[in-house]
């Protein structure tokens, strides 16, 4: 990578840590947290239940997100639930042909606990290779209006704030991906029920807005 776009990085991503920081902030004055904001005024978390119900779109950008919850050996105990990230290729958000970019875990407090990717199978995606991933990575952005509109600036800043781990994540879910067809070839494999979640890393949200600042 050139020092011009390290530098370009640096400046996005020390952008979206001050708007991360400045959106907890907000919601932290109003007594809430951002697991209690992704409900969209909901009392309850239902399994499998999305929240919104209809998704957040932006038709602009060809991008969803919602927010749900479920069991998953694989899950930490103190998660609350998560986001699923999408990008329609076509910038048009409607149709099969749409991928799942990345999960964000939180814990009851609102506060990030883990990255990850998952199969073909948990989403209902169309799979796409890491190419396509990491090509939409650094434009991801998704805006909406109403009182959603500051929990998807969040969102959007998480993205550009932790591309570096997301683009390292989308890499490991290819490697491991292609590892496992070595071994039993076929589609089946995307819809292996025993393979949610293919790569994963945790996040401190206090150590990383640290570690910008500094």
């Amino acid at each position: 990578m050139r020092t011009e776009e390290i530098n370009n990085l640096r400046e996005r991503r020390l952008a979206a840590a001050e708007t991360v920081a400045a959106l907890q902030l907000h919601y932290a004055r109003a007594g809430r947290g951002l697991a209690e904001v992704a409900l969209a005024g909901a009392r309850t978390l239902e399994p499998l239940r999305h929240y919104p119900a209809r998704d957040v779109v932006d038709p602009a950008r060809g991008t969803r997100f919602y927010y749900h919850a479920h069991t998953s050996r694989r899950y930490p105990a103190e998660e609350h639930g998560h986001f699923h990230l999408f990008v329609y290729p076509s910038g048009q958000p409607s149709g099969p042909d749409f991928f799942h970019l990345a999960g964000l875990s939180l814990d009851a407090r609102g506060m990030p606990l883990r990255w990850f990717t998952t199969n073909r199978w948990v989403t209902g995606e169309r799979w796409h290779s890491a190419d396509a991933l990491l090509d939409a990575l650094p434009r991801f952005a998704i805006e909406t209006r109403g009182r959603l509109a500051p929990l998807a600036r969040w969102l959007t800043a998480m993205v550009q704030l932790y591309a570096p781990q997301i683009r390292a994540l989308i890499l490991r879910r290819d490697a491991r991906i292609a590892r496992k067809l070595s071994q039993t070839p076929g589609e089946a494999l995307f819809e292996d029920r025993r393979l949610d979640v293919v790569s994963e890393c945790r996040v401190s949200l206090p150590q990383t807005l640290a570690q910008i600042a500094g």
